[in-house]
């Protein structure tokens, strides 16, 4: 008879408050895995001591800079597991690295995402899932096709209180389904911003396609928020629009080179973001608990 499911968390504090709540949202067991860095800067994992022979378990790690150390010690950690005798190994990984390169832009370039689910899929993870991968079709490199974004804009939404009257933009066209999401669950009007080049003086301006932001409160919503750089110039640009207050809401706070110092500067007031990372800066970000979402996707698979 197999045994109960259980939930590992990855052995840092990011994957392991998510695995908790993921455990807590399931009703199951859950464990911490031992992690540890040698001097060397090699990674040391040794998983919780339990009956896995025969069991599903759910391996909860975030790829989290230093990526390539976070995606090795899952491949430990998937290793190890298979070799105590689970049946189904299920990794959630809220934070996926490596997806923006999804295909080749230049001949002979290495597809970064390609190569990851090659690498997880093959090691023997049974089914993976994820917030909101950069592009959603990558997960077609996940073999087995067993491979799920989760999208968690309108579960932020409806844990999130935000001043009227509200206007909610997407950084580009590209973004538009995730702006249109979020504005959906609040109740919003939505539009996307857009570059335009004045011919003679090439100064660079970024508006919205049609709604007015005067007197709004404007809510920029995006997947990732790296080093902050288009959503800073887009702060700016709104606040010498009119508008009030600039709230930018993110799947992913990676906040790298200085990206919430530049935020701050251009008058962002908050940032919230899903917890699929570690908190860069509390006093800018807020991190929305979004682990329930996705213990109510497992849960299917658990069935």
């Amino acid at each position: 008879m197999a045994s109960a499911p259980l939930v590992v968390g990855g052995g840092d504090d990011a994957s392991n408050r998510f695995a908790r709540g993921v455990a807590e949202s399931l009703g199951v067991m859950y464990a911490e895995a031992q992690r540890r860095v040698f001097p060397d800067g090699e990674s040391y994992l040794r998983l919780p001591e339990a009956d896995y022979r025969g069991s599903s378990v759910v391996l909860v790690k975030t790829m989290a800079p230093p990526q390539d150390k976070s995606i090795f010690e899952i491949l430990m950690a998937v290793d190890a597991l298979l070799e105590r005798g689970v049946e189904r190994l299920i990794l959630v990984s809220p934070y996926t690295a490596y997806a923006r390169q999804d295909r080749e832009f230049l001949p002979y370039e290495a597809v970064s995402v390609r190569a990851l689910f090659r690498a997880i899929s093959r090691a023997g993870v049974s089914r993976f899932y994820t917030i909101e991968i950069h592009k959603e079709d990558s997960l077609l490199h996940f073999e087995g096709g067993n491979a799920y974004s989760i999208s968690p804009y309108s579960y932020m939404a409806s844990r999130i209180t935000l001043e009227r009257p509200l206007v909610v933009l997407a950084p580009d066209l590209g973004a538009v389904r995730r702006a249109r999401e979020f504005a959906s669950a609040v109740g919003a009007e939505f539009d996307y911003l857009v570059k335009r080049r004045d011919r003679v003086t090439g100064d660079v301006t970024v508006e919205p396609k049609e709604l007015n932001v005067k007197g709004k409160h404007v809510v920029i919503v995006d997947d990732i928020v790296s080093t902050g750089g288009t959503v800073a110039r887009a702060a700016s640009m709104l606040l010498r629009q009119g508008a009030t207050v600039i709230t930018v809401v993110a799947a992913h706070a990676l906040l790298v080179e200085g990206a919430s110092r530049k935020l701050k500067d251009a008058g962002v007031s908050r940032v919230y973001a899903a917890n699929t990372l570690p908190n860069r800066d509390p006093s800018l970000v807020e991190m929305i608990d979004v682990s329930p979402l996705v213990a109510e996707r497992v849960r299917e698979a658990l069935e």
